[in-house]
């Protein structure tokens, strides 16, 4: 067996892996498309509707601390659960909503439970694999299996939403949740044993400061952020820029489904290209600023099919891109990869839906300020690269003179 292949216990993990990511991403892709008619159903704002992610995103991040804790003393399997189960409740919240109140304890609800499968996906993976070459092909693997939900939940949501209403998608997707809870009960394998548990408070608040400590694991989990803003504001801010153009919500998701398949050919290329990692991620950041400084002066309202390009690059670069901050961050992560994990996802999240904000006080009547925006964030990609190759240089000095 080659050094990049995966055994039969690994390949099985790693779907449970891929699993829960889709599952919990799907939460989100799901109802994307509709955000527009929920906006009109409950006759509130657009700034209330993007209001909505931001809270999603922010209380996503906050319980990966949780989830970490509980799955480094209970295991991945029970924490799994018991998200999913609080997932299924919060979804089923949101089939009843009938006022942006309640929508929003739904949405909080189901963040509360979604953590746990970002959480332990990406557990179950540091778990099990240790070669540096493996890791970053399964996180490669990860990124294409991430693209499922985009590519195919807003589809199948715009259309439900379509012909049966927005509040059948969340009924739905709340039993779709619960069949996935039967499966990780009776088949999903537990890949931290009783005998590697950590019962201790302490030493759990010990692990998080440790890994905070290490300016790369810090650096490049707050680059996720950015490079997943970039596909979370695409994905819920895109359905009001083409309702402004006239484009229907089973159109958007087209465009949804183009964005995805480029973000999976560049998740591949990542897997395949012979770059060290860090040279693949300063080529990233170029092609970042290229795509959206083009973007910028293209007039991308003018045209579907540069809306259709500039999709096509973006994604691309975000599939090359988003494995390699996973990657860089948890290599050198070898004791509490829970709680590594959490910390990750937590900062990811949280940090995402912080940036979100800044879409609140944009009017999204097109791509032009999605693009500009998206600008602002690749600058700021750059200066914390360039700020990290500082520190780490710094480092090596300060050795080197010992």
């Amino acid at each position: 067996m080659s050094v990049t292949g995966f055994t039969r216990r690994e390949a099985r993990v790693l779907f449970f892996a891929f699993f829960s990511v889709v599952l919990g991403l799907m939460a989100v892709d799901f109802f994307n498309p509709s955000l527009p008619a929920i906006q009109d159903d409950l006759s509130v704002s657009q700034s209330a509707m993007k209001n909505l992610i931001v809270f999603y995103m922010i209380v996503l991040g906050l319980a990966q601390f949780f989830y970490g804790s509980l799955s480094d003393t209970r295991g991945r399997k029970v924490a799994l659960l018991i998200g999913l189960a609080v997932a299924a409740v919060g979804l089923f919240v949101g089939y009843t909503a009938h006022s942006v109140a309640v929508l929003n304890i739904s949405r909080a609800l189901t963040a509360l439970g979604t953590a746990s499968c970002t959480v332990i996906s990406r557990a179950l993976i540091v778990d099990t694999l240790d070669e540096p070459v493996k890791l970053r092909k399964a996180f490669s693997y990860f990124s294409m299996a991430c693209q499922l939900s985009p590519s195919l939940a807003p589809l199948l949501g715009s259309f439900i939403g379509a012909h049966f209403g927005w509040r059948v998608q969340f009924l739905l997707f709340s039993v779709a949740v619960v069949l996935g809870l039967v499966v990780v009960f009776f088949l999903m394998p537990e890949t931290h044993p009783e005998s590697e548990r950590e019962h201790n408070g302490t030493s759990k608040v010990l692990a998080y400061t440790t890994v905070l400590k290490d300016i790369n694991f810090t650096s490049y989990s707050i680059a996720s952020a950015l490079i997943f803003s970039f596909t979370i504001a695409y994905y819920a801010t895109a359905p009001f820029a083409f309702h402004a153009l006239h484009v229907s919500p089973i159109g958007n998701s087209l465009f949804y489904i183009l964005y995805s398949a480029a973000i999976v050919c560049g998740s591949f290329f990542n897997s395949w290209v012979r770059w060290g990692p860090r040279d693949t991620y300063v080529r990233g950041l170029a092609a970042y600023l290229l795509v959206f400084i083009v973007a910028a002066f293209a007039d991308l309202d003018g045209s579907l099919l540069r809306i259709g390009v500039f999709s096509v690059a973006l994604g691309f670069t975000c599939g090359v891109m988003a494995p390699l901050t996973l990657t860089l961050s948890m290599t050198k992560v070898e004791t509490a990869r829970g709680a590594a994990s959490a910390l990750q996802g937590a900062i990811k999240m949280f940090f995402t839906g912080v940036l979100m904000v800044v879409f609140d006080s944009v009017d999204i009547a097109g791509f032009t300020p999605i693009v500009l925006v998206f600008l602002g964030f690749g600058a700021a990609l750059l200066a914390l690269f360039a700020l990290t190759s500082a520190t780490n240089r710094k480092a090596r000095e300060t050795v080197g003179i010992s």
